[in-house]
């Protein structure tokens, strides 16, 4: 309990010296550099958030208070550097050396679990603590005050001066300690040590910042403003284990985000009324009464502000009925079936905060949100009718589940059932006609080719047999019976002619798809055609896709005329049809008609999709993706 206090305490330190670092610097007047000294070390509070919530959730971890003692150091010796005045200037100085080189140096080596291991990653620690000393020596002991002409009262004679050297080694030394940790990255793997990885990184750019300041000074001499340099790496260090903590989990993060925040914002909002109130009431009200003001002015704040930041940190778990509200929106906003279960999966895991959340039905994953990471998952019954249809697995990187997480978990996996139900249906329903069309269409090319080439030829040769009857009779014999007879053997044909291209596009049949495209294409004057020859296919798909190609270029002929078309074809574990005009485009809020619908409803049938868009250069595309796998 006592170190936690501690790491809030640091924290809302920080948070205070910051906001009033800031605040001295607006009512001014100060010089450029502290105005990006004040930003600078207004930027590197991420880095207090990181080193409170490792503290927190491991306090025998020295990185934790590594990073605290950074973050605190920073703001606070900048505000003393604003106030001015010997000693805080001194005060200053020892200040910098335990800000930017202390988690630059110890807080990339340790990250993030605070052991040394190796003997080399021994020996840098204590080259990093041999370093620090020296530099504390040079910033206090120094013959003038740093970067002052001012002379130091505490300097040990001018040759203190010469540790500057150690400075100038900042850079090398930081880099060494990103290269020991990239290297135990690697040997580390997973998702720890691409956490590991990505605090290296930051760390290789602080270093960058201390080469660049030596540049800087060895070019133009000036000492004061590569401070602005030697504050730009940390920040960039501390949003690096930020994002490497909250995204790979290494530690719990939300109860202290949640308590820093509260705290650091009532601090900020202290701060700010009794400024506005001390600005306003002058002498005439002093300075206790701006003090009761700020805090009567907090204290209502304390609640809401809690209220809000639980709701970013923790979810909707403590406003179920919120929770379950913005459920229903979003599925009133889902179009298909499929869209509103994703849309429930993406509500579970936004109401409570879950890195991975899945719908399993029948053993495999509908939908699932999110990435799945080591942690072990949570798995939860989908009941539905008085029997499980599936399951819900959540993922996250926090502690166990609390009592109002369960309560409000199990309100949404009674929602997310029913729609998981209705995704069966849904998937069950669309399998089922996927099935009858495909069996209907190989029913009707199997009819029309026992028609064409039975039942057709059979008629015809009746036909003529009767006419050789005929021509056998003698002269002057009754043969209207036989004249009858012919007729209605060839209207039969002809029924059966009709019938038959009304089964199945003959053409197809003819010259197969490929080339019932491309006679299609050229006769309507298309400017490309790439349509290579096909495997034999399913004839649903066949005549889907052959359907879908005509009423594209007739939209095409029609809506765009003269306009170049292309249309090209590939097939591999999908057909894929494209057709392409040159005209004006699918105009802005278009509502699609009885042709767009009809391509849809084909492909759908299939179990396919159809797309329109923007064609490349201008005009439409027609882009038809339909199975080659009968169902």
């Amino acid at each position: 309990m006592g170190r936690a206090w501690i790491s809030r305490a640091a924290v809302a330190v920080a948070v205070a010296t910051a906001i009033a670092g800031v605040l001295l610097a607006v009512r001014g007047p100060v010089s450029a550099l502290d105005a990006w000294l004040t930003a600078s070390a207004t930027l590197y509070l991420p880095v207090a958030l990181v080193g409170a919530a490792m503290a927190r959730r491991a306090p025998a971890n020295p990185v934790g208070w590594v990073f605290l003692a950074s973050a605190v150091a920073l703001p606070l010796g900048n505000l003393l550097h604003l106030i001015g005045g010997l000693a805080f200037e001194l005060v200053y100085s020892a200040l910098f050396v335990f800000g930017v080189p202390l988690a630059a140096m110890f807080g990339v080596l340790l990250f993030p679990d605070g052991r040394l291991g190796s003997r080399r990653r021994r020996v840098l620690a204590w080259a990093y603590a041999l370093a620090l000393v020296l530099l504390l020596v040079y910033a206090v002991a120094s013959p003038t005050v740093i970067d002052t002409d001012v002379p130091n009262p505490l300097s040990l004679g001018s040759w203190v001066s010469g540790l500057l050297i150690v400075v100038l080694l900042l850079g090398p030394l930081i880099a060494l300690a990103a290269w020991a940790l990239l290297r135990k990255a690697r040997a580390t793997g997973g998702d720890q040590g691409a956490a590991m990885r990505l605090a290296a990184y930051a760390g290789f750019g602080c270093s960058a910042t201390f080469f660049a300041c030596l540049a800087v000074g060895l070019t133009t001499g000036d000492t004061q403003q590569i401070s602005v340099l030697e504050n730009c790496g940390p920040v960039v260090l501390g949003v690096a284990a930020w994002v490497g903590i909250v995204r790979y989990g290494l530690f719990d993060t939300r109860v202290v985000v949640s308590r820093t925040l509260v705290y650091g914002l009532l601090t900020a909002v202290v701060l700010l009324v009794y400024t506005a109130a001390a600005l306003l009431a002058g002498h005439v009200l002093g300075g206790a009464v701006a003090t009761a003001v700020a805090v009567l002015a907090a204290l209502p704040l304390r609640d809401a502000l809690q209220r809000r930041i639980n709701h970013l940190v923790y979810g909707l778990r403590d406003e179920p009925a919120s929770a379950l509200a913005r459920l229903g929106e979003r599925l009133d906003a889902a179009g298909a079936p499929a869209d509103a279960l994703t849309a429930a999966a993406g509500t579970v895991a936004d109401a409570l905060r879950l890195s991975y959340v899945a719908v399993l039905v029948g053993g495999s994953a509908v939908v699932a949100h999110g990435r799945r990471g080591p942690e072990p998952v949570r798995e939860l019954p989908l009941p539905f009718a008085g029997e499980t249809i599936g399951t819900l697995v959540l993922q996250s990187r926090h502690a166990d589940f609390t009592g109002a997480d369960e309560a409000l978990l199990a309100n949404l996996a009674r929602q997310v059932a029913v729609v998981a139900h209705a995704v069966t249906l849904d998937a069950a329903l669309r399998a089922s006609r996927e099935r009858l069309v495909t069996l209907r269409e190989e029913e009707r090319r199997r009819l029309r080719r026992d028609l064409h080439d039975g039942l057709g030829p059979t008629l015809a040769g009746i036909a003529l047999g009767i006419d050789t009857v005929r021509r056998a009779l003698p002269a002057g014999a009754d043969a209207d019976r036989l004249d009858l007879l012919r007729g209605e053997a060839q209207r039969a044909v002809t029924d059966i002619r009709r019938i038959v291209y009304d089964l199945r596009p003959p053409v197809l049949d003819e010259l197969g798809l490929a080339g019932a495209l491309r006679e299609q294409a050229l006769r309507l004057g298309c400017a490309s055609i790439t349509v290579p020859d096909l495997p034999p296919l399913p004839a649903a798909v066949e005549v889907a896709a052959y359907r879908i190609a005509l009423e594209a270029l007739a939209n095409a002929s029609r809506h765009a005329p003269g306009a170049p078309v292309t249309v090209t074809m590939t097939s591999a574990d999908r057909l894929v049809l494209r057709v392409a005009d040159g005209g004006g485009g699918i105009p802005a809020g278009y509502r699609a008609g009885v042709g767009i619908t009809s391509m849809r409803e084909r492909a759908a049938e299939v179990g396919g999709s159809l797309a329109l868009d923007r064609a490349p250069g201008g005009g439409t595309l027609v882009i038809a993706d339909l199975p080659l796998t009968a169902t």
